[in-house]
């Protein structure tokens, strides 16, 4: 059975590495909440050469959650600090690829 209900927002879960420092690999993780758009409007976004991934982010990307400030306080999620999150090298990817997949219809896994 299978009720046709999709809820208006996704939760997408990130997780990445990014370098320190000193040059080592440091594991993060939050989760994004979002807008869900439905695959017509996600046609368009794919085929606009002209829309950036950041701007796409931003027009969709509603909320977080596990984002720190460097005191390890929960940052607050803003305009501004989501352009913080977005200025850091390869995020915006990251994060645009963590969108669809948390979109997307999945298998069932085997065992």
């Amino acid at each position: 059975m299978f009720k046709l209900v999709v809820s208006d927002t996704i939760t997408v879960p990130v997780a990445g590495r990014l370098p320190d420092a000193a040059g080592n690999f440091v594991p993060f993780g939050f989760s994004l909440t979002a807008r869900r758009l439905p695959a017509d409007k996600m046609r368009e976004v794919i085929t606009n050469e002209e829309l950036l991934t950041t701007d796409f982010l931003r027009s969709v990307v509603q909320g977080w959650s596990g984002v720190m400030d460097e005191a390890g306080s929960p940052l607050e999620f803003s305009p501004g600090a989501l352009d913080a999150l977005l200025n850091i090298v390869g995020m915006s990817n990251l994060l645009y690829a963590a969108y669809i997949d948390a979109c997307g219809v999945k298998g069932k896994a085997k065992n």
